[in-house]
């Protein structure tokens, strides 16, 4: 072979070894992007399935069941009373609150909107993807290696640490976000504890009015004898029908109004208007627990689901300020390569540093100190809003205790004391209409008066519950969401986040 057939195959040769490597290292750095990529799949909608389980649920559903369980293994260790979930006899009020936690629909988004915040905690925080660069040139002129090849990887190696302030602060809002669940939670609660106390006023209304109108028949019976008889005028007499025909028109209206009432309860519940459940009322409303006179602003910031909102929004404020601090400072841009020029085969490393001198994320952080500024007021004003709120509640509380004790104790006693002694005169023979029906209007009257004074101190309890948040619990509820490696609980669609506990079973005050 020829001293240029030599030189010719040599370089050939070099290029042959050239092109493999750089070919090879292409073709592995192709592999390991396709291996990480994840593939798409369409999940079409299927309304009509969910349709069919939306109206299969029951309060006794394995879902139900499941959290309950859960529920009362989490209450034997604490100080807190049983829980009893049975509403195969009918669902209370605490059953009631159950039940929503697992199926409310809100509810349900806002756990899933948890999910959002939870996906980006568990990828928070990665390294950037590297990137490949490929250069070619070719030399115009004639020269025996025309063709010029650069190869290089590029990383980020971040040096400046913000890729952990990245997943601190997607922790936080995490945080943040579980703790709307949990208020969402609580203000679904309260909310079915003020339509059981609604729904239950007017089950009890609607039995005072049947037992008026009973006593009505009972009465015209007499009345209608003694018109015939011409013991009292025409004029008296229609005096209890159109009683009668009044109460019969409440009637209807307080029928129609339980039926809504009840719809209401069904859809705080994430039950269907006809799923197979029966409500069972013991009383007015649900049974609040002991008064908390002179909450202080320490209790508030411990307790109130809406001041721990607040202060978890100021944290994920104050995380993301020290997030934006943090990427003024630069992070190392390398680049390792593989090249030939002029027949020669070359190692390349390329380094760059940004100098943060003109930019230096001025306008992010900036941004960031006006976000935390406003994140803090916001604590403040939660604050102050709470306190007034309380404070309110209170008051209007204190005012509707004392209206339903009044009642209670005096105008309900002499209603009926009024109407057994019409009833007695009128047994003797002395019987005077207009003062017969006077008093069991009145007696009417003041039962529906106590109903709705029962109702109202039901209502004013619950709003300062509302305010106040969850009583604290030694021992935090177990339900079964999963935890991200920081520890926080992500709630799932059906795993309720709050830790409060369900109350007892609710009684009431007032009877009806």
């Amino acid at each position: 072979m020829s001293q240029s057939s030599r030189k010719v195959h040599s370089t050939r040769l070099r290029l042959t070894l050239g092109s493999g490597l750089a070919s090879l290292t292409m073709s592995g750095l192709l592999a390991v992007f396709a291996g990480g990529c994840q593939s798409y799949e369409r999940r079409p909608l299927d309304i009509a399935g969910h349709h069919s389980a939306f109206l299969a649920r029951t309060p006794q559903s394995p879902e139900v069941r499941k959290f309950a369980e859960s529920l009362v293994a989490s209450a034997a260790g604490s100080d807190q009373g049983p829980i009893e979930f049975d509403p195969a006899d009918g669902v209370s009020c605490t059953e009631a609150e159950l039940v929503a936690l697992v199926f409310n629909a809100d509810l349900r988004l806002a756990r899933l909107r948890a999910g959002v915040t939870r996906a980006t905690a568990e990828n928070a925080g990665l390294w950037e993807d590297p990137t490949i660069g490929v250069d070619l040139a070719r030399v115009v002129e004639s020269t025996p290696e025309p063709w010029k090849m650069f190869t290089s990887v590029g990383l980020t190696i971040p040096i400046s640490g913000r890729l952990e302030i990245e997943k601190q602060r997607a922790v936080v809002e995490h945080a943040a976000e579980l703790a709307r669940v949990a208020q969402r939670e609580w203000s679904v609660r309260m909310a079915v504890r003020r339509a059981w106390s609604e729904w239950s006023a007017l089950d009890a209304q609607l039995a005072t009015t049947r037992d008026f109108l009973s006593r009505v028949d009972q009465i015209l019976a007499v009345v209608d004898k003694m018109e015939q008889a011409g013991e009292i005028a025409r004029t008296e007499s229609r005096l209890f029908r159109i009683e009668k025909a009044t109460r019969a028109a409440e009637l209807a209206t307080l029928e129609s109004r339980t039926r809504e009432a009840d719809l209401r309860l069904r859809q705080l519940m994430g039950m269907s208007p006809d799923a197979p459940l029966r409500f069972v009322a013991t009383g007015i409303g649900p049974t609040r627990g002991a008064a908390t006179h002179g909450t202080d602003a320490s209790q508030l910031e411990r307790r109130s689901p809406a001041m721990l909102v607040a202060a978890a929004e100021y944290e994920a404020a104050e995380k993301g300020l020290e997030l934006e601090v943090r990427k003024q400072y630069p992070d190392l841009h390398i680049g390792p390569g593989y090249g030939r020029e002029d027949g020669q085969d070359q190692v390349l490393l390329g380094l760059s540093l940004p100098i943060p001198i003109l930019n230096a994320n001025r306008q992010r952080i900036a941004e960031a100190r006006a976000q935390r500024d406003l994140a803090q007021i916001g604590v403040e004003a939660t604050l102050e809003q709470a306190i007034a709120a309380l404070r309110t509640a209170e008051v209007r509380l204190a005012a509707a205790v004392r209206r339903r004790e009044v009642l209670e104790s005096e105008i309900v006693p002499m209603a009926d004391a009024q109407y057994a002694d019409a009833r007695e005169v009128a047994r003797l023979g002395e019987v005077n209409t207009l003062v017969l029906l006077e008093s069991l209007t009145r007696q009417q009257e003041a039962k529906v008066g106590l109903v709705e004074a029962a109702r109202d101190e039901a209502l004013a309890a619950i709003d300062l519950d509302e305010v106040l948040g969850p009583p604290a619990t030694s021992a935090a509820q177990a339900h079964p969401g999963p935890k991200t490696e920081s520890g926080s609980t992500a709630p799932t669609a059906d795993a309720p986040a709050s830790s409060a506990p369900i109350p007892p079973s609710p009684t009431s005050g007032a009877g009806r």
